[in-house]
């Protein structure tokens, strides 16, 4: 079972075509998730739950299931044993789980499915990699759950999906197809993509610091800053310095692991949407790749962001190759995931609220996300301590947030 055992379960059969079908070998994206997942012990879940609209019947909730599956190749997509290629399916059957919450927090029920989703890793050899349930009152609709691995699309290709699920979108999707993708990757134009990446990587990746620590108990945590100093002030820096502020946040990044380790050259592998590239912008599949961007950091925060707004260029360009063919680095990683990244000049920031916990599983050595909240940015390291103690860790973040303020 995939949703709790307590609650009163019906499966509906959602029978799907396309008229698309084949078997190709993973995509750069999909590789690099396959690494991730490998890496990291998980599965990469990512979804969640929502209200749906009043009126909306469970047919109605099928009927979106059913769009979802002919639309996407990467729903109806399962990987080969080993996860060494891919076959999309023209057609098949999709489960919708309907589950009744009669005298419950419609919530709370949603909630606990979406946590029973996420508990148990899907078979990707042999099951459809999204997870659908519509929580219930007397066969009224209330909430939607859907779960899906990261291996199906990333943060922009999921809001892709969500959006023209929505509107039911009807003309052709734009940009290229998973199949599409892998046959672009093998033909002589990816090929010297790769080569050209495969180069910046081998370039730069020599002589990078490597990071230790006495290993602290337990090796893998998280450390959560919400700063409402940081949404107020990185307006206001990106602005001074003539760039965006996304650079300015990876500037801040540089400086701060630069002051906490002594080291002056300093690799960071930073995501990179590779959606500006030519027919992946509405991609539903993982286009997303780490980019190895390399700075000889300055001592002032200005030159800083200068010689990180230089570094980055290249990074991204070089974002887009065949991850199991460059070399594996141990560095640590920025994700700036925010998509609030304007806030009135002068706003009177309050205090911020550091918290520690334990992520789900290993992690890089040192992994920065920066997510939106209200009123602050909220920054999420996940942290190996056998490479960075949390003192170090939180000299980190106190740091990012005092240059750039």
């Amino acid at each position: 079972m995939t949703v709790p055992s307590r609650m009163t379960v019906t499966r509906v059969e959602v029978p799907f075509a396309a008229p698309d079908a084949g078997v190709a070998e993973l995509t750069w994206g999909q590789r690099a998730m396959v690494q991730a997942m490998r890496r990291e012990d998980s599965w990469l879940p990512m979804g969640g739950h929502r209200p749906v609209a009043p009126g909306t019947t469970i047919a109605d909730v099928a009927a979106e299931l059913r769009y979802t599956m002919q639309r996407w190749q990467s729903f109806r997509t399962r990987l080969r044993p080993g996860f060494t290629a891919q076959e999309v399916f023209a057609s098949g059957v999709a489960t919708l789980d309907v589950v009744a919450a009669e005298g419950s927090d419609p919530d709370e029920v949603a909630a606990a499915v979406e946590a029973g989703y996420r508990a148990t890793p899907p078979d990707l050899t042999a099951d459809w990699p999204m997870r659908m349930a519509v929580v219930c009152d007397r066969d009224t609709p209330l909430r939607l759950v859907a779960v899906m691995p990261h291996i199906v699309t990333d943060g922009l290709g999921a809001a892709v999906m969500v959006d023209e699920a929505t509107r039911r979108v009807t003309t052709p999707i734009a940009g290229l197809d998973p199949l599409q993708i892998a046959a672009w990757q093998a033909s002589p134009a990816g090929v010297r993509q790769h080569a050209g990446a495969s180069r910046h990587w081998d370039r730069r990746a020599e002589g990078l610091p490597q990071f230790s620590n006495p290993n602290t108990l337990p090796r893998y945590r998280k450390c959560v800053l919400e700063s409402p100093a940081l949404a107020a002030h990185l307006p206001q820096a990106a602005a001074r310095s003539g760039t965006d502020q996304s650079t300015v946040l990876l500037a801040a990044y540089f400086v701060a692991l630069s002051r906490a380790t002594g080291a002056t050259t300093l690799g960071v592998r930073q995501v990179v949407s590779n959606r500006f590239r030519s027919g992946l912008s509405d991609v539903v599949s993982p286009i997303t790749q780490l980019g190895l961007c390399v700075v000889d950091v300055p001592p002032d925060f200005p030159g800083a962001v200068t010689a990180v707004a230089r570094a980055a260029l290249p990074a991204r360009k070089h974002a887009y190759y065949d991850p199991y063919a460059v070399p594996a680095l141990a560095t640590p990683c920025f994700n700036d995931r925010r998509t609030v990244t304007t806030t009135a000049f002068g706003a009177e920031p309050s205090s911020s609220v550091l918290t520690w916990s334990e992520p789900p599983g290993p992690t890089e050595p040192l992994f920065l996300h920066a997510d939106d909240v209200p009123g602050a940015v909220r920054l999420i390291l996940d942290v190996d301590t056998a490479c960075f103690s949390p003192s170090t860790v939180e000299s980190i973040v106190h740091t990012i947030e005092s240059v750039v303020a």
